[in-house]
C-alpha cells in the first residue's frame, strides 16, 4: 500500500501560508470598552452569535499610532482589572492581503 504525499504537502503549504501570511504589530493603545460573552449551555438557545461552549471576556482598544480599534480576548482576572481608558501595551498580527486583525494580546 503507497501513501501519497499530496496531502502532506498541501498541509505544510497551508501552514507556510499562514505563518508568512500575517504580520507582527504592536504598539500602546487606549481601552474603549469591555463585552462578557455567556458560555452556551447544551440544549440552550443562542442569543448571542459569538457564544460557545465557553465564558469570553472581551477588551475593545483603540491603538494610539493608526487609530486601529482591535478587540483582545483576555482572562477574567485581566477584564476585571482594566478600566475604560486605561493604557495598555497590545501585540497582535494583521493578514498582509486582507488587513484583518488576528489574535489580540494585551501586555
Amino acid at each position: 500500500m503507497k501513501r501519497s504525499i499530496v496531502p502532506c504537502g498541501v498541509v505544510a503549504l497551508l501552514l507556510m501560508t499562514g505563518v508568512g501570511g500575517c504580520e507582527k504589530k504592536s504598539g500602546d493603545a487606549v481601552v474603549i470598552g469591555k463585552n462578557y460573552v455567556a458560555a452556551v449551555k447544551q440544549g440552550e438557545e443562542i442569543k448571542d452569535e459569538r457564544a460557545t461552549n465557553h465564558e469570553q471576556w472581551i477588551v475593545k482598544v483603540r491603538m494610539l499610532d493608526n487609530g486601529r480599534t482591535v478587540e483582545a480576548h483576555v482572562d477574567r482576572g485581566q477584564w476585571e482589572k482594566l478600566r475604560e481608558s486605561d493604557r495598555v501595551k497590545v501585540a497582535y498580527r494583521v493578514g498582509k492581503y486582507s488587513g484583518t486583525v488576528w489574535d489580540a494580546e494585551i501586555k
